[in-house]
């Protein structure tokens, strides 16, 4: 019982920390267009599990799909997060990270499939690991690496 009642105090302490009550939002900077590119990178059709998250509901697949290309497939999300986008980091470093889709908090995903781009003028040997992020207050959800 007693570990019931300090994951209960964790779960509410993660929602709360990670909630916008006072109106103002951050806007993390915009997601890179789609684009045609080579498919010559190493890491091209690698793919590796988003670590699960039971208190956001997380889970999916990411993989490489181009040399500026990502897909996540199978991908859930409970959508309780404000602020959240899928982010790349290097070497699950996602403060200094830049962000790669529009913003997904308050939408459900079930299984659903994003694809995702990289900015211009970068590769995998910089951006390796991709985190679904709360902006706001940094955190990572869920993360894969590809280091």
């Amino acid at each position: 019982m007693k570990k019931l009642t300090n994951l209960f105090i964790v779960l509410i302490v993660l929602l709360v920390s990670c909630s916008d009550d006072d109106g103002d939002s951050l806007i993390a900077n915009s997601a890179p267009s789609g684009r045609d590119c080579d498919s010559t990178h190493l890491l091209v059709g690698e793919s590796r599990e988003l670590a699960v998250s039971n208190i956001y509901g997380i889970s999916g697949v990411v993989t490489i799909v181009s040399d500026c290309e990502i897909e996540i497939s199978n991908f859930f999300y409970n959508g309780l997060g404000p602020n959240v986008s899928v982010y790349g980091g290097t070497n699950s470093d996602f403060e200094a990270g830049i962000n790669l889709s529009e913003p997904i908090n308050g939408r459900s995903f079930q299984g659903e499939t994003l694809n995702l781009f990289l900015p211009e003028d970068t590769t995998f040997d910089e951006i390796n690991s991709f985190s679904i992020w709360c902006f706001e207050f940094n955190i990572d959800f869920s993360s894969a690496s590809f280091q």
